[in-house]
């Protein structure tokens, strides 16, 4: 159970996998896989496991240091209409990437196109899988720093029907969204919970 520094970890699965059964190919794929677990002592169980494939993601967390502010944005989602009743979520701008594209260039991709600004300086946050039951999305976090007073009135890419409604909030007021009942997306509440742990360091790159 430990990392290659000896310390508790996330660590490689023991598993024969089928080849998978594709329950639903559209704008993402459904597949279906038999899995059998092999344990440490030699037991095996099978399992039935449903997997949606959605690769690598980026998620930005923008930051004006100058004016000490946060762009964030608003977008319609509706399976957050489902489960919440409060589809015009607060989010920061993330999306996938692009067949081989690099991380970075991605991150700086989806902050121009979700913002509307072009970052001037970016450094990688963390990584999270943050649905592994059913989802493969693997997540990395870049800080950005931008410029908010270019801040336009709306953003998003016309081709994906992606409208965006970007704005900035003084950073006391981004993570006030921490509050309970304010905001759902797990990928902001994660950036402003980072924000909080290292106010110092965004302070740094005024």
């Amino acid at each position: 159970m430990s990392g290659l520094d000896g310390e508790v970890a996330d660590e490689p699965a023991d598993i024969e996998l089928s080849a998978p059964e594709v329950l639903a190919d559209a704008f993402l794929t459904y597949e279906r896989y038999d899995v059998t677990l092999v344990h440490p002592d030699g037991t095996r169980d099978a399992l039935l496991r449903d997997v949606v494939r959605i690769g690598g993601v980026v998620g930005i967390l923008c930051i004006d240091p100058v004016l000490e502010q946060v762009v964030l944005i608003r977008q319609f989602r509706l399976a957050a209409h489902f489960a919440t009743g409060l589809g015009q979520m607060i989010e920061i701008p993330a999306g996938r990437l692009d067949h081989d594209e690099d991380w970075e260039a991605a991150a700086r991709r989806e902050c121009l196109e979700e913002t509307g600004l072009a970052p001037t300086h970016m450094e990688p946050m963390f990584e999270v899988v943050a649905t592994p039951g059913v989802i493969d999305e693997r997540t990395r976090l870049f800080l950005a720093v931008v410029d908010a007073a270019a801040l336009p009135a709306q953003a998003g890419l016309a081709s994906e029907s992606e409208v965006t409604l970007p704005f900035a909030l003084p950073i006391e007021d981004a993570l006030r969204l921490l509050d309970n009942g304010r905001c759902y997306n797990g990928y902001l509440r994660m950036a402003l919970q980072w924000l909080a742990l290292n106010r110092g360091r965004v302070a740094a790159l005024a």
